[in-house]
């Protein structure tokens, strides 16, 4: 559309000059001006299409994102339900702790699936609402545990800067298998999670004092590897540290400001 303004009006404005000019060197000025004009429109034109088709792949690649994020979640989860139902439903008298255990679960994966309706439902997420939003989120997690303890810790800036939803989403998703991961195997007391804006940066740090792991083991590699790899999809940098001491997974983002 400005390509197109802009070569009507070059258009108008030079046929008006060349109605002045009489001699041949004065036209072919004109001509020389028309042409240079036409050019620059063409230009313009052929940026604004790049521009659309980057804006198009970028939505295309976020629907995609979006799409393996909820077959990968909630596809998993609801294959797991749907698989325990059938083995409940063949014996005879079905076990009444197998069955608050699949409640649980249930529960969980809706807790999950209004978490990223949350998330998905803004066009940008301020830190400060994803700090509170993620906060509360850990607290539904810890609400019957004693025992590891959760310390949070949330650190802004007065400028609270903004993360687009799948950012956020990949952040959340994160945070729960770190802490999913701390909670069943590390045999933890303690689980530390802190969120920070650092200079142009957003840390994301889950700490545990538990007994560590091998992150060479397949067992422990596959959760590893989704994390690195929704790092590596926002554009961050993921760094894991795990001994017997405890284990240390730190995530840092680049923020758009």
């Amino acid at each position: 559309m400005v390509a197109t303004n802009m070569l009507h009006n070059a258009l108008g404005w030079t046929f008006r000059q060349m109605q002045q000019y009489k001699t041949k060197e004065q036209l072919q000025a004109a001509h020389n001006m028309l042409q240079h004009i036409a050019l620059e429109a063409e230009q313009q034109r052929q940026k604004e299409e790049i521009k659309v088709l980057r804006l198009e792949n970028e939505l295309q690649a976020q629907r995609e994102r979006l799409g393996r994020d909820l077959h990968d979640g909630l596809g998993s989860q609801l294959t797991h339900i749907i698989s325990r139902l059938d083995l409940l439903a063949c014996a005879n008298a079905p076990d009444p702790s197998q069955l608050l255990r699949l409640s649980q679960f249930a529960r969980e994966m809706n807790q999950t699936l209004r978490e990223t309706i949350w998330l998905l439902d803004h066009e940008t997420i301020t830190v400060a609402a994803f700090g509170a939003r993620l906060h509360s989120m850990l607290l539904k997690v810890w609400d019957d545990r004693d025992t590891p303890t959760l310390h949070w810790q949330f650190n802004n800036t007065p400028e609270n800067p903004v993360l687009p939803p799948l950012v956020a989403l990949h952040l959340v998703r994160i945070t729960q298998e770190g802490t999913s991961n701390a909670l069943k195997y590390a045999g933890a007391t303690q689980v530390s999670i802190k969120l920070a804006v650092h200079n142009k940066d957003l840390q994301l740090t889950i700490l545990n004092n538990g007994h560590g792991f091998d992150a060479t083991k397949a067992g422990a590699g596959f959760g590893l590897s989704n994390m690195r790899k929704r790092t590596e999809e926002a554009k961050g940098s993921f760094n894991l540290r795990t001994g017997p001491s405890g284990t240390s997974i730190k995530v840092t983002l680049p923020l758009n400001t």
